[in-house]
C-alpha cells in the first residue's frame, strides 16, 4: 500500500507531501513509464533500412510512419485526455495509456504494408497521448517548486534513456532476429510496468506539494484563455517548437545518417548513436535543471536564459558533427574514433539544456487543474512542429537531394533542423522578462 500523504504546510513545501525514499521510489517509476513511451516512439528510427527494404519503402514514407501517423491521432486525443487528468485519477489514466501504446508497439511486429505501419503508428499515438501530460501534472504535486526543475527532469531523462535504448536495443535484436523480434521485445515489458504503477503508486491531492494553493476547477475555455493569456506560456510554446523540430528531425533520422555514412550495421549504429547523443543529453538535462534551480532563486528569469545559453552553444558543434569528414580519427583510451562523434557528445550536452527548465516553468504558471492541460498544449503544439514536420522535412529533403548527394544526401537534410534550435534561443532571450511576473500570477490565481 502506498503511505499516507503528510499534511504538515511545512513539510510539504520543504520536501513534498510523502516522504523522499517513496517520492524518489514514484520518480523512478515515472522515469521508467517515459523510458518506454520513448523507446516504443522512436525505435523505428533504427529499423528505417531494414523495413525499407523488406516492404519497399521510400524515406518520405518512413519520415510519414515515424512522424505524421503518431501526430494524426495524438492531436486529437491530448486535449481531452490532458482535461481528464487534470480532474481525474492520473496514476490510472497514465497506467491505461501505457498498456496501449505498448500493446500497438508489439503489434508492429505483424505488419506486411506502409499502410498497416502507419496504422501501427497511429496506435501508438493513441496510448501516449496519455502519457506526458498526466505524468507531469502528477509529479508535480510530488516535488515542491524549489526542486521541480531537478524531479521533472526525469521525464525528459527517461525520454531520452528511451531513445536511446530503443536505437541500442532494437539495432542488436534486428541484427540477431530481425526487425519484427525488435518491437516485441519493446512492446511486452510495459504491459507489465502500467500494472505496476497503477498497484504502486499513489494519487496525492491537488497542490500537495505548495501551501497556500487551492486546486479550484474551470472550463476548457477558460484554461485556454488563462494559458495563452500568460506571456511566458506563449514564449516557451515557441521555443520548445523549435527546439523538438530539431530534436526530432535530428535524432529519428541520426542512426540511418551513421548507418549510411560511416557504413555501420545496426547494432553499431544504434550502439554510437547512443553513446554520442542520448547519452549525453541526459547529462545536459540534469545540469539544465540543475543550474535552473539553483540560479532561479535569485532572478526567475534564468529559467529561459539557460535554455537558451545551452541551445546557443550546440548549434555549431552540431553542425559541426554533421559536416566533418568521417575519415578523421581521434584516439580515446583503447581504440579511434571518429571525431565527429566527439563533437556529438559535446553539443548533446548542450543542446538538451532547454528541456527540464521548460517543463518546471510550465508547471509553474499554470494553475493547478490546469497542468496537464498546459503540458498536453505544449506538446502537441511541439508535436505538431516536431515529430510532423521535422521526420517528415528530412525524409523528403534526402529523397530530393539524392540525385545529386547519393548517400551523402541525408547529411545536408540534417542541416535544416540541426540550425532550428538558435531560434529558440532568440525567443526564449525575448521572452525571459515575463517569467516572474507569470510565476506570481499563478499563485495569486491558486491563492
Amino acid at each position: 500500500m502506498p503511505p499516507a500523504p503528510a499534511t504538515a504546510p511545512v513539510q510539504a513545501e520543504r520536501q513534498g507531501p510523502y516522504s523522499p525514499a517513496y517520492t524518489r521510489y514514484v520518480l523512478f517509476i515515472a522515469l521508467l513509464v517515459m523510458v518506454f513511451n520513448n523507446l516504443d516512439r522512436t525505435i523505428l528510427g533504427i529499423l528505417v533500412e531494414p523495413i525499407k527494404r523488406d516492404l519497399s519503402m521510400s524515406d518520405t514514407q518512413m519520415g510519414a510512419a515515424m512522424g505524421v501517423a503518431f501526430t494524426l491521432v495524438y492531436s486529437l486525443l491530448a486535449l481531452p485526455v490532458a482535461r481528464w487528468a487534470d480532474h481525474g485519477v492520473r496514476r490510472s489514466i497514465v497506467a491505461i495509456g501505457l498498456l496501449c501504446w505498448s500493446g500497438f508497439t508489439a503489434a508492429t511486429a505483424m505488419v506486411q504494408s506502409f499502410t498497416q505501419l502507419f496504422l501501427m503508428r497511429m496506435g501508438v499515438g493513441i496510448g501516449e497521448s496519455a502519457g506526458t501530460a498526466p505524468t507531469l501534472s502528477l509529479l508535480s504535486d510530488y516535488v515542491p517548486p524549489r526542486q521541480r526543475g531537478r524531479g521533472l527532469s526525469v521525464v525528459s531523462l527517461g525520454a531520452i534513456t528511451g531513445m536511446g535504448l530503443g536505437m541500442m536495443i532494437g539495432g542488436l535484436i534486428n541484427e540477431v532476429w530481425g526487425w519484427r523480434a525488435a518491437f516485441v521485445v519493446a512492446g511486452l515489458p510495459g504491459m507489465g510496468l502500467a500494472l505496476l504503477l497503477r498497484l504502486t503508486v499513489a494519487e496525492p491531492p491537488r497542490g500537495a506539494s505548495e501551501t497556500g494553493r487551492s486546486a479550484e476547477s474551470g472550463t476548457t475555455w477558460e484554461a485556454v484563455r488563462y494559458l495563452f493569456g500568460t506571456p511566458t506560456y506563449r514564449f516557451i510554446l515557441i521555443a520548445n517548437s523549435f527546439s523538438l523540430f530539431a530534436a526530432m528531425g535530428r535524432n529519428l533520422w541520426e542512426p540511418s545518417f551513421i548507418i549510411r555514412i560511416y557504413d555501420m550495421g545496426t547494432f553499431w549504429a544504434g550502439s554510437w548513436y547512443f553513446l554520442t547523443s542520448p547519452l549525453p543529453s541526459m547529462l545536459g538535462i540534469f545540469l539544465g535543471g540543475y543550474f535552473a534551480d539553483r540560479l532561479a532563486p535569485r532572478d526567475q528569469r534564468w529559467y529561459l536564459w539557460v535554455a537558451a545559453i545551452g541551445q546557443a552553444i550546440s548549434v555549431p558543434i552540431l553542425l559541426a558533427f554533421l559536416l566533418w569528414p568521417e575519415t578523421h580519427r581521434v584516439s580515446l583510451i583503447f581504440f579511434d574514433v571518429p571525431f565527429a562523434f566527439v563533437l556529438s557528445f559535446v553539443g548533446s550536452v548542450f543542446g538538451s539544456w532547454f528541456t527540464a527548465p521548460f517543463l518546471a516553468t510550465i508547471q509553474g504558471i499554470a494553475k493547478l487543474r490546469m497542468r496537464a492541460f498546459a503540458a498536453a498544449i505544449s506538446t502537441l503544439v511541439t508535436s505538431f512542429v516536431g515529430l510532423l514536420a521535422g521526420p517528415l522535412l528530412v525524409g523528403m529533403l534526402s529523397d530530393a537531394f539524392a540525385a545529386r548527394f547519393a548517400e551523402e544526401a541525408l547529411r545536408y537534410s540534417l542541416l535544416v533542423p540541426t540550425a532550428a534550435p538558435l531560434l529558440s534561443a532568440l525567443v526564449c532571450l525575448i521572452g525571459a522578462s515575463s517569467v516572474p511576473r507569470d510565476l506570481a500570477r499563478a499563485r495569486e490565481q491558486d491563492a
